[in-house]
Order: C-alpha cells, then structure tokens, then sequence
C-alpha cells in the first residue's frame, strides 16, 4: 500500500471514529448542560453560557489561527463534544464514587478534599478526556505530521470539557450576584481558563510523538505513561493551590503560578507547530 492510500485509509477511519465521538457527545453534552441550569432562571443560564463561552471561543480562534484545522473539521468537532459531553459523564460519575468512597472513611474534613481535588479528581478526569484524545490520536495517526497536531487534538477535547464544567460553577456563583460571577470567571475563565486544554494537550502530544516518533515499543510506553503522569501531576498543581495559597492574596498566588504555566504551554505549541511548518516550507 502506497503512502497515499495509507493516508486514504487514515482518513477514513478518522472519519469514523470523529462521527462516533458525536454522536456520544450529543446526547451527553445536552444531558450536561440541561443538568448545570435546570432549575434556575433564564437569565441565569444565558449568563452563565455566556460567561463559559467566552473563554472557549478565545482557545478556538487560536487553536484555528494555529492549525488551521488539522487533521480535520470533524476531529475538532468530535475532540471538542467529547470533552463536554462524555469525557465530563465519566469523570463525574467517577469523582462522585470516588469522593463517597472518601468520605466514608476516617479521615478528617480537611484531608477529604485534598485527597478528591489533588489526587482522585485528577487522575480521573485526565483518565476521562484522554480517552477520546487516545481514541482520535490512533485515528489520525497517518494524518497527523506533527506532535503538537495530537496536542491540540488534545487541547480541544479540554477546552471542551472546561466549557461544560464551568458552566455549572457560573450558576452556582451568580448566587451572589454578578459580582460572584465576575470572581468566579477571573479565577476559572482567565487565571485557569486553559488549564483543562494544557492538561490534556500534554498527553495527546507526547502520546502522538510516541506514534510518530518513537523508534520501538518500550520507548512508546515510556512515552505514553510519561505524558499521562505529566497532565495528571500539572492538574494536580493547579488544584493543590488552593489549598497552599494565603486567603488574602489567594487570586494573585494562583496567577502567578498558573498564568506562566499557559503562558509556556502556548509557546511551546506555537513553536512545535511553527518550526515543522518552516521545515515543510525549506
């Protein structure tokens, strides 16, 4: 088979598996977001929409400015409904079995959440969205001509799963009125707004550099679980500063640590993207 029918053939099959994460994703995405807003005022749920498509709209044009859409339209449509749709069906099924389990035992109040947010809720919703990331990845793998293509395969299905999350924060937060909104979309839609997609994204690279750039299995594995230790452990961080930062300051400390984490995860991305480009073009 030649190079080009093996290209055909990817394409095909990524076809198949991107129709097959939508059709999942439909479903589960209306059943998330009927879910966040049942119940509270039209008002509310425009808002709070509102509010979760701000920062997602800010990552697609820079993810289309990037890639251009690569491998295709339809991935990017299947990465984005998986994370909203069933990525965020698993994790929270996942989490809510896992905090009970948790909550059962003797550990005290404070341990509780740290062991759910820092340790189970990350390797969870990690597990969650790497699934699809995994499922398009495999896909595309004749298709994809660089790394960083998988990452923002990764990144989108993030992006995704942070749209549909966040938007049942919004809700919970105009509670206290718009001023309770505007806290929540300065912590969760500026200072992390991205990190769902850096999560993921980091997965989904090293896992299409191992698919297209590892020279045999063992450094494959290495690569893979490397990536999935790294997205785990940088959820993890993100999480943990909740706990660590002072009260009073609690806003600046987590964008000073979160802020240069995006802010070296975007270059990277733009670099890897940009220099394979600059060697197509040579």
């Amino acid at each position: 088979m030649t190079n080009a029918q093996h290209v055909r053939a990817s394409s095909r099959t990524l076809t198949v598996c991107s129709v097959i994460l939508i059709i999942v994703g439909i479903p589960t995405m209306a059943h998330e977001v009927i879910g966040a807003i049942y119940g509270v005022t039209t008002s509310t749920a425009a808002l709070a929409v509102s509010a979760s498509c701000v920062s997602a709209f800010v990552g697609l044009v820079f993810f289309v400015w990037l890639a251009r859409f690569a491998p295709s339209v339809l991935s990017w449509i299947a990465a984005f409904m998986w994370g909203t749709g069933g990525a965020l069906i698993i994790a929270g099924i996942g989490n809510g079995v896992t905090d009970a389990a948790v909550q059962s035992t003797s550990l005290g109040g404070e341990t509780t959440d740290v062991m759910t947010s820092v340790v189970s809720g990350p390797l969870i919703e990690e597990t969650a969205k790497g699934i699809g990331a995994l499922m398009l990845i495999l896909a595309a793998r004749r298709a994809l001509r660089h790394p960083a293509q998988g990452a923002v395969l990764g990144g989108l299905v993030g992006l995704g799963f942070a749209w549909g999350e966040d938007i049942g924060y919004y809700v919970s937060a105009l509670e206290d009125g718009t001023g309770g909104l505007g806290q929540a979309f300065l912590i969760r839609g500026v200072l992390g707004g991205f990190g769902h997609a850096i999560y993921t994204g980091v997965f989904a690279y090293f896992l299409a550099w191992a698919l297209l750039r590892a020279r045999n299995a063992f450094v494959e594995i290495l690569a893979v679980c490397g990536g999935f230790v790294g997205a785990v452990l940088l959820h993890a961080q993100a999480n943990g500063v909740g706990f660590l930062a002072p009260e009073d300051s609690w806003n600046l400390t987590y964008g000073a640590i979160e802020l240069p984490v995006t802010a070296v995860a975007i270059a990277l991305l733009v670099w890897g993207v940009r220099r394979r480009r600059a060697t197509l073009e040579a």
